[in-house]
C-alpha cells in the first residue's frame, strides 16, 4: 500500500532539477571565479581578490530578507514561490555572462558590479526555491528525502560544470575560454530547469497570515534554540567548504604534486559525495536529522587527516583518499536545509505565519556570509604564512598550504559537532507541531457560519420586548 506522505517522483525531479545549474553557478563561484580574477588574465592581487569577495558575499545577505519577505508575500494566482523565481532567473543569467566573461583585465568596481548583479539573481532563484521545498511535504522524514536529492542534483552539477574545464585545460584553452564555458553551461541548463519546476511543482494554498511582526520575529531568532543552532552549523560549514573549495586546486597542483590531476581529484571528491548521499538520507530516517548530521561531522573529523597521508605525486592514492573524505559531502548540506524546515514549522506555530522565506532567507544569508569570508580566510592566512601561487613557492610555504588545507576543516568539523550536540527539535516535537498546524489551516478554510444563526435569537427577542 502506498505511503500517502509519500512525494511523488515526478515533482521531485521537477524540484531537484534547478539545483543542478544552481550548483554549476556556485561551484566556480568558490573555486574557480577567485582563481581567475587572481590570475595574470585578469591581474588583481590574491589579497585583493579575496577582499572583493568576502566584501561583496557580505554585502550580498543585505538581499536575502528581502527576498524572502518577497516570495512569502506576493501572493497571486500563479502562487509565492513561482513569480519570485521566474524573474530572478533572467537576472541570474545576465549577472553570470558580466562577472564570468569580463573581457580581460577589469577594475575592482566592475567586479563588485557584477558580482552583485549575479547575486541578486541568485537569492532571487535560490531562496523561494529552498522556500518551495519546505512546502512541498510536512513529514519529518520526507523532507530529508527532497531535500537530500536536491543536494545530489547539486553535487552532480559541481561534477559536470568541473568537466568543462578541465577538457578546455587538456586542449590548450586559455582560464577565460574555460570560466567562460561554465558560464554557459550555467546558463544553458537554468533555463530549461527552472521552467519545468514553475510548470510541474504544485504550490500549497496559503491558510495563515504571510508574515509576523518585527518583535516576535527578533523574539523568535533570540529564545529557539534550534533556530540559533541550525543557523550556526551553517554558518560554519559554509565557511568550512568555501575555504576548502578555495584552496582545492593549490593544494592539488603543490600540496601533492598533481598539477594536471586537480580537476579529476575535485571530480572525485564529488562522486564520492552524490554515491553516498542515499546512504546518509537512509541514516537519517533511521537515527533522526541532528543525529545523523553529527555522524557526518565525525566522520569528517575521522577521516580529514588522512589527506596527509598522500606520497607527492601518487595519483591513485591521492584518488582513493580524497574520495573516503568526500563521501559525507553532499550530508550537512541537505539536512541542515531539512533541519531548517522544522524551524519553519516551529515559527509558523509560534506566530502564525506561514513565511518559510524568511527563514530559509537567514539560512541563506548564514551560508553566504561563510562563503564570503571563507575566501577572505583562507588566501589571508595562506598569504600570512608565505603562500603566493603567483611565484615559485618555498618548500615550508608549501608545506604550510598542506597544513591548513587538512586541519582547518578538521577544526571547523569539531566546532559544527559541538553545536549539534543536544539538538533540541526532535521527531515527535515536530510531528506534534505539525499536526496543530494543519489542524489550523484546516479551521481556517471552514466557511463561517451563517449570519441568520447568529441574529436570529437577538432579533425574536427584540421583536418581543417591543411588543
Amino acid at each position: 500500500m502506498p505511503n500517502p506522505a509519500r512525494t511523488p517522483w515526478r515533482i521531485i525531479l521537477a524540484y531537484v532539477l534547478p539545483a543542478f545549474p544552481l550548483a554549476a553557478v556556485g561551484m566556480p563561484i568558490v573555486v574557480h571565479l577567485p582563481n581567475f580574477y587572481a590570475s595574470r588574465e585578469i591581474g588583481l592581487s590574491l589579497a585583493t581578490v579575496g577582499a572583493i569577495f568576502g566584501f561583496m558575499r557580505i554585502f550580498d545577505i543585505l538581499i536575502d530578507p528581502v527576498a524572502g519577505y518577497i516570495s512569502d508575500r506576493w501572493r497571486t494566482r500563479f502562487g509565492r514561490r513561482r513569480p519570485v523565481m521566474a524573474i530572478g532567473m533572467p537576472v541570474l543569467a545576465a549577472g553570470l555572462w558580466l562577472a564570468f566573461v569580463p573581457g580581460g583585465h577589469v577594475s575592482v568596481a566592475h567586479v563588485c558590479v557584477c558580482l552583485f548583479i549575479m547575486y541578486l539573481g541568485w537569492s532571487a532563484m535560490v531562496i523561494p526555491h529552498l522556500s518551495w521545498g519546505s512546502e512541498i511535504s510536512g513529514d519529518y522524514h520526507e523532507r530529508s528525502r527532497i531535500y537530500g536529492w536536491a543536494q545530489a542534483l547539486t553535487v552532480a552539477g559541481m561534477m559536470c560544470v568541473l568537466v568543462l574545464p578541465a577538457v578546455l585545460e587538456a586542449k590548450g584553452y586559455p582560464l577565460s575560454t574555460q570560466v567562460m564555458a561554465m558560464a554557459v553551461f550555467s546558463i544553458a541548463t537554468l533555463v530549461p530547469s527552472t521552467l519545468l519546476c514553475l510548470a510541474v511543482v504544485p504550490e500549497p494554498p496559503v491558510k495563515l497570515s504571510t508574515q509576523a511582526g518585527l518583535l516576535p520575529t527578533l523574539r523568535f531568532l533570540l529564545k529557539n534554540r534550534a533556530i540559533r543552532r541550525v543557523m550556526a552549523a551553517d554558518l560554519v560549514e559554509s565557511t568550512n567548504q568555501g575555504a576548502r573549495g578555495a584552496m582545492f586546486l593549490y593544494f592539488a597542483a603543490l600540496g601533492l604534486a598533481l598539477p594536471k590531476f586537480g580537476g579529476t581529484l575535485l571530480l572525485a571528491y564529488f562522486l564520492s559525495g552524490v554515491v553516498f548521499a542515499p546512504v546518509w538520507i537512509a541514516l537519517s530516517r533511521r537515527i533522526g536529522k541532528s543525529h545523523a548530521l553529527i555522524a557526518a561531522y565525525v566522520y569528517g573529523i575521522a577521516t580529514g587527516p588522512l589527506l596527509f597521508f598522500i606520497p607527492p605525486g601518487n595519483a591513485m592514492a591521492a584518488l582513493v583518499l580524497v574520495a573516503i573524505t568526500g563521501a559525507n559531502y553532499a550530508a550537512p548540506a541537505f539536512l541542515i536545509r531539512s533541519l531548517m524546515a522544522d524551524v519553519a514549522d516551529a515559527d509558523t506555530h509560534e506566530n502564525g505565519a506561514e513565511r518559510a522565506g524568511v527563514m530559509y532567507s537567514f539560512l541563506s544569508m548564514t551560508s553566504k556570509l561563510g562563503i564570503g569570508w571563507s575566501v577572505a580566510l583562507a588566501f589571508g592566512m595562506l598569504s600570512y604564512l608565505g603562500f603566493d601561487p603567483r611565484i615559485h613557492n618555498a618548500p615550508a610555504a608549501i608545506d604550510h598550504l598542506r597544513l591548513v588545507y587538512v586541519l582547518l576543516p578538521v577544526f571547523f568539523f569539531a566546532i559544527s559537532l559541538l553545536v549539534m550536540l543536544g539538538y533540541p527539535l526532535k521527531e515527535a516535537d515536530q510531528r506534534k507541531l505539525r499536526a496543530d498546524i494543519d489542524r489550523r489551516r484546516a479551521e481556517a478554510d471552514m466557511p463561517p457560519p451563517p449570519e441568520t444563526d447568529a441574529i436570529s435569537v437577538p432579533v425574536f427577542l427584540a421583536k418581543g420586548q417591543a411588543e
